[in-house]
């Protein structure tokens, strides 16, 4: 058969080349008949050891050539006896002999890897790769100490490979001896081996050997730079290597090292889109925003319709409160790719903080359609519908949001949702759980004065626990001094508590402090105060002020809520205004019934002043 014929002239021919690389003959002399030029081996005069060895070659390469002959036809059984016979024949060529030893690993037959590899052991004392594989072997055998003394074997010569250390590490990190393995990679730092592979490969054990074993995080990372640290001397010069270097540095957070190394690859190649996402990523952490920008910029020039480059270039566009060149970058981002779910929501929180509650929620709607609902977007919806005043719905979206975090985002139940959340429920009047809410997002953070004001507030507005205000209120005050917002609440509970001189005393001062943005609110406290100690037209001044303030704001308004026109009615109220007081409950009752409006509209008119409608 031809291909019979094929295999042996390869053979053949392969045997010829071998032979003459073969260090076992004396040199070769022309013979006689010869032509110029062509050597031949002279056979005849070879000595007995020499010829010996020379045939174990000739007869390891043999086998070698048909194992792969073999393999090609499809017979790897038949392969393998000669891959067996190769190594045996030839024990010193350790690639047949570790590829021998691999393929009956492969098949289980430990036994008959152990056979080879010891047996070429006898002709390769010094040679780490055997040692490595015998520990290999003998670990697949469950044979650990026979394995461990071999991979140690491995590690004492001068160049060992990963094979060794990675097994010995495994084997003590299986068995609980943390110490013995950080012991191996401490030894394997000292090794002057010249490959940045290798070192990389020395960080991703001291990572994967600490993580597994949940060791102090900053051995490991020690650990891991000092390896990156060799690797990064050696100055590789292959891309792959410097990108592994840049991720394992920007992983750790060395990301001045990182950024170095990415630039580097930018130099290189300047076409990787990747590395520059990268670099941005970097420059975001190092607060470099405008470095930033510049590689993102530049991955648009070359692809603008690169959707993450936009994405990420619309979030520096908000941080530099540029919020509609941000809504710009991600209405983009949605137009290329309309299942880009976080770019919907970041144009969602775009619109609220404007103050464009409508459009937030169109925004979540159009996501509501493709995706199922979040966390982020239910919040989101909460957020709005307070802003509208719709505080029901608010609460609604709120719980909602509350139960997706408690399925698998329990982390986003912070103090400040907590606090949104009370907050909605004590804009709808729910006093009694807003108190709970709001003691919850205490709980989580005992210091977050925010709550501490709107809970003590809350109290002393609706005239309850009093004492329990007072603490609220006065620690709100400590943690931040000079508060408008808190020294209002101050001046109210003192009013609630009778010392109206107190409470002028502070509200006078919340005034001044507000003297750019005045507040209705505080005007009308102020007011409340000075009737309260008789003095009826610095009261009236006071509460027409706070009338003024509301009047003028509700031109800015597209639609008051209900309890904007239950203030407006207070403040007519008190001011003697009967008809215009309750005009303005009126409407406030016709957005949001409920009884304490609809008591204020059978109260009796009042001819003279009063501080409580």
């Amino acid at each position: 058969m031809k291909s019979g014929l094929i295999t042996k002239a390869i053979m053949l021919h392969a045997l010829i080349g071998a032979c003459i690389g073969c260090k076992i003959a004396p040199e070769a002399k022309t013979r006689p008949g010869v032509p110029s030029g062509i050597v031949g081996q002279n056979l005849e005069i070879l000595t007995e050891p020499q010829d010996k060895e020379f045939r174990n070659k000739v007869e390891g390469l043999t086998h070698y050539l048909t194992s792969r002959s073999f393999e090609f036809r499809g017979k790897p059984n038949d392969s393998l006896k000669h891959l067996d016979a190769a190594a045996k024949a030839d024990p010193k060529q350790e690639a047949v002999v570790i590829l021998a030893a691999r393929r009956y690993l492969q098949k289980k037959k430990t036994d008959k890897a152990i056979e080879i590899l010891r047996f070429a052991q006898a002709s390769n004392i010094e040679a780490a790769a055997i040692n490595e594989w015998l520990g290999l072997a003998y670990q697949q055998a469950n044979q650990l100490d026979a394995a461990i003394e071999e991979f140690e074997n491995a590690i004492e010569k001068e160049q060992p490979t990963l094979i060794s250390i990675r097994g010995l590490t495994k084997i003590h990190s299986s068995a609980k001896r943390l110490d013995k393995a950080f012991e191996v990679l401490e030894i394997s730092l000292k090794k002057n081996i010249k490959e940045a592979e290798f070192w990389i490969g020395i960080a991703d054990l001291y990572r994967d050997t600490g993580l597994a074993a949940k060791a102090d995080i900053n051995k490991i990372k020690a650990g891991v730079l000092a390896s990156l640290n060799k690797a990064e001397v050696l100055k590789s010069e292959n891309p792959l290597t410097i990108h592994r270097l840049a991720d394992y540095y920007k992983l750790w957070g060395e990301n001045k090292k990182a950024i170095r190394l990415y630039v580097s690859l930018i130099e290189l190649s300047p076409s990787l889109v990747g590395v520059r996402e990268q670099l941005a990523e970097l420059y975001l952490r190092e607060d470099k925003t405008k470095d930033a920008t510049k590689q993102l910029e530049a991955i648009l020039r070359s692809r603008p319709t690169n959707e993450r480059a936009l994405f990420v270039l619309g979030g520096i566009k908000r941080d530099l409160n540029k919020p509609e060149e941000a809504a710009s970058h991600f209405e983009t981002v949605i137009k290329i790719n309309s299942k880009f779910e976080p770019a919907y929501y970041e144009l969602a929180s775009i619109h609220l903080f404007q103050d464009r509650p409508k459009k937030t929620l169109e925004i979540l709607q159009i996501a509501y359609e493709q995706f199922k609902p979040k966390f982020i977007s239910k919040f989101y919806a909460g957020l709005a519908h307070s802003t509208l005043h719709e505080f029901s719905k608010s609460i609604e979206n709120l719980l909602e949001a509350e139960e997706l975090a408690e399925a698998g985002e329990q982390n986003r139940l912070t103090h400040f949702f907590y606090f949104q959340l009370g907050a909605a429920y004590e804009r709808n009047r729910q006093y009694e759980t807003a108190s709970k809410i709001f003691n919850k997002a205490l709980k989580l953070s005992p210091d977050y004065h925010n709550a501490m004001n709107y809970l003590g507030y809350m109290w002393a507005d609706i005239n309850q626990n009093l004492d329990k205000a007072a603490k609220l209120i006065i620690k709100a005050n400590e943690l931040d001094t000079d508060n408008a917002a808190y020294i209002d609440s101050l001046g109210w509970l003192y009013f609630r508590q009778g010392k109206y001189d107190m409470a002028l005393t502070e509200l006078l001062k919340a005034s001044e402090l507000t003297q750019d943005e005045p507040d209705s609110t505080i005007f009308e406290h102020i007011g409340d105060t000075q009737h309260k100690l008789g003095a009826t037209q610095k009261a009236k001044d006071a509460w027409q002020k706070a009338l003024d303030l509301l009047i003028k704001h509700k031109k800015k308004l597209k639609e008051p809520d209900a309890y904007f026109f239950e203030q407006i009615g207070n403040i007519h109220y008190k001011l003697g205004h009967s008809d215009k007081a309750k005009k303005a409950w009126k409407r406030s009752y016709e957005i949001t019934p409920i009884d304490s409006i609809r008591k204020k509209l059978h109260t009796s008119p009042k001819k003279k002043l009063s501080a409580t409608p």
